[in-house]
């Protein structure tokens, strides 16, 4: 890859984000990933002077712990090291505004202003079959709560939707990638698109 380029990467839980952010960055050692729900928890320890957060914790008790100002301060926080750091190397963010609470969903997305000022060059979505992600957060909680089918499919949904949307705002394409294949392949499809 020539060019440093912004990635927004996105995903219902389960879909391997997380995992397609280390094995991008294994193969690609400039980039700098800005995983959302890490940053969030760092916010959340100075915000409570230092008080021990995971992000299991914050996944389980999302509504109760994040409030919009502190999505807002993150935001900003974002806007300002890609502002700096994107003519210098390659920044993937993982993210994933739409969190499933115990009345329903929340989506805690960008509004048209901050992502226009990221204005990534690739935004990607993965999904994967309700029964997928069922069996992988079975075989490993993280701290997210078992959804029922309808869930798992209404995230999925949710969350393109607002990939979809970001893509209108910026003028980009969105690409949706089905992350029931191996890793190396979903790997090997996102360093196609930042050719």
């Amino acid at each position: 890859m020539s060019t440093p380029k912004v990635i927004y990467l996105t995903g219902a839980p389960a879909t391997g984000k997380s995992t397609l952010s280390r094995n991008l960055a294994m193969k690609m050692p400039e980039l700098k990933v800005f995983a959302y729900s890490e940053e969030l928890r760092k916010l959340l320890q100075r915000k409570f002077g230092g008080l021990a957060m995971t992000e299991d914790d914050i996944r389980r008790q999302s509504a109760l712990a994040v409030t919009a100002e502190d999505v807002v301060e993150l935001d900003e926080e974002l806007v300002d090291m890609v502002e700096r750091e994107r003519a210098h190397r390659s920044i993937l963010i993982d993210s994933h505004p739409v969190t499933k609470e115990h009345f329903g969903f929340r989506v805690t997305g960008f509004d048209a202003p901050t992502i226009q000022r990221l204005n990534p060059d690739v935004l990607v979505c993965l999904y994967a079959s309700a029964e997928v992600t069922r069996t992988r957060i079975q075989a490993d909680a993280m701290g997210r709560p078992l959804p029922t089918a309808l869930e798992s499919d209404m995230h999925t949904h949710l969350q393109a939707s607002v990939v979809t949307q970001y893509g209108v705002l910026t003028g980009k394409a969105v690409y949706f990638f089905d992350s029931s294949c191996s890793q190396e392949e979903l790997t090997e499809m996102l360093l196609k698109r930042l050719r």
